[in-house]
């Protein structure tokens, strides 16, 4: 079989979208003969300095938009016209090495957002979409304590899914699709129901299968939560910061250490400030990913209180590295974390003061988990990653 993969992001060792698209690439290699990889010439140098890009069967297709767009891109305005006009481009690339030797089948893996749809249902072969997202978004009654410019992001993503059934690109992509992959229930009810039928909800994030094994990981006798992500409104961190002020009124020596950066920081900071914990509280910065998931074993457990992540790539890593997980049952974490490898917080009707008492609560519990119990969720979260492997979620799709 000779296999396509539409894959705008897709590089190695990077996380997150990028490393969707990279691992599906190798996995796919079990059921093809051949598997050509379409992605950003911007990827090039990172794909092929990785000894995997020469694998037996797999091949790379690279290409990218004039410069006077990938200018524009940084354009908040003109990424729903970049993303558009790289498919239509990526789209006519594949149709000339369709002509040459036809692909059996093609797979939609990257951009993993139902708002771009894909043109590669145009080449008249058997189209997979996803796992694609974007019907998550944060409950209205945890957005009270945001600041304004959280408020309006959140906004506009709600316009978007509020129109996203109307979309004609996503709707061509659909309606040419043998089958549909979602990554979450919440971008199921964007599907419109004739094509119901046709898909099915899917993690679109795994574990790299070389990184889980089995493994002793010992709780620090000092109890450590780390949050580790971009520094974003919508991950929820402002709730596990209230959180840590109850946490320490029980546990004194308890602290969080925050690995990342972005646009949320310095109000995370003056919030830390607020509620006296400068000293509970460190902001380290973004760290190199191979060194994040080395540190998991200094800490007690992944505090992870996203309101709308699809996936959370940095869970599944916790997990491979027997961290447990404290997250809120809400996208995709809700459907990783159980209570074997983990703690959720119950969200149903939850408001603010709930959801940080829930966090709280949940912070004390595992602090104060007998040995036994926390080696049971050890063992749990390795299994859970296992579980929720590349090689399981690639033979479910290909399949």
């Amino acid at each position: 079989m000779r296999a396509l993969l539409s894959a705008y992001a897709c590089e190695p060792g990077r996380g997150s979208e990028p490393e969707v698209g990279w691992q599906r690439a190798l996995h796919m290699l079990s059921y093809a003969n051949e598997v050509w990889v379409l992605t950003r010439a911007n990827n090039r140098a990172v794909i092929e300095s990785d000894p995997l890009s020469n694998s037996k069967g797999l091949h790379f297709l690279y290409y990218d938009l004039p410069a006077w767009a990938l200018r524009l891109k940084k354009k908040a305005w003109f990424i729903y016209f970049y993303c558009i006009l790289w498919q239509w481009g990526a789209y006519r690339l594949a149709a000339r090495y369709h002509r040459d030797k036809p692909f059996d089948c093609v797979y939609h893996v990257t951009f993993a957002s139902m708002q771009y749809g894909s043109f590669m249902g145009l080449l008249r072969v058997p189209l997979i979409v996803g796992p694609i997202a974007g019907g998550e978004r944060a409950p209205l009654r945890l957005r009270r304590s945001m600041p304004l410019r959280g408020k309006a992001s959140e906004l506009l993503r709600d316009l978007g899914i509020l129109v996203q059934p109307y979309n004609p690109l996503a709707r061509i992509a659909f309606a040419a699709a043998k089958r549909i992959f979602v990554a979450t229930p919440d971008s199921l009810r964007l599907i419109a129901t004739k094509w119901r039928s046709k898909t099915s909800v899917h993690l679109a994030v795994a574990t790299r299968d070389l990184a889980v094994h089995a493994r002793t990981h010992c709780p620090p006798a000092s109890p450590r939560f780390v949050f580790a992500g971009n520094l974003l409104y919508l991950k929820g961190i402002h709730f596990a910061i209230r959180a840590m002020a109850i946490t320490r009124t029980v546990i004194p020596d308890a602290t969080l250490t925050i690995i990342g950066n972005g646009p949320a920081e310095q109000w995370l900071r003056k919030t830390a400030t607020d509620c006296r914990l400068n000293s509970a509280i460190r902001f380290v910065g973004q760290i190199h990913r191979d060194l994040l998931i080395q540190s998991f074993e200094y800490y007690t457990a992944l505090l992870f209180p996203s309101l709308h992540d699809t996936g959370g790539m940095v869970v599944l890593e916790a997990l491979s590295r027997g961290l447990p997980v404290i997250s809120l049952n809400l996208g995709g974490p809700g459907i990783i974390v159980n209570n074997e490898c983990g703690i959720l917080v119950p969200m149903e009707d939850a408001d603010e003061i709930q959801t940080v008492k829930g966090l709280a609560y949940a912070m004390i519990t595992m602090a104060r988990m007998p040995d036994s119990k926390y080696s049971r969720l050890v063992s749990g979260a390795i299994a859970r990653a296992n579980e929720l492997s590349w090689t399981n979620l690639t033979a479910h799709i290909a399949e």
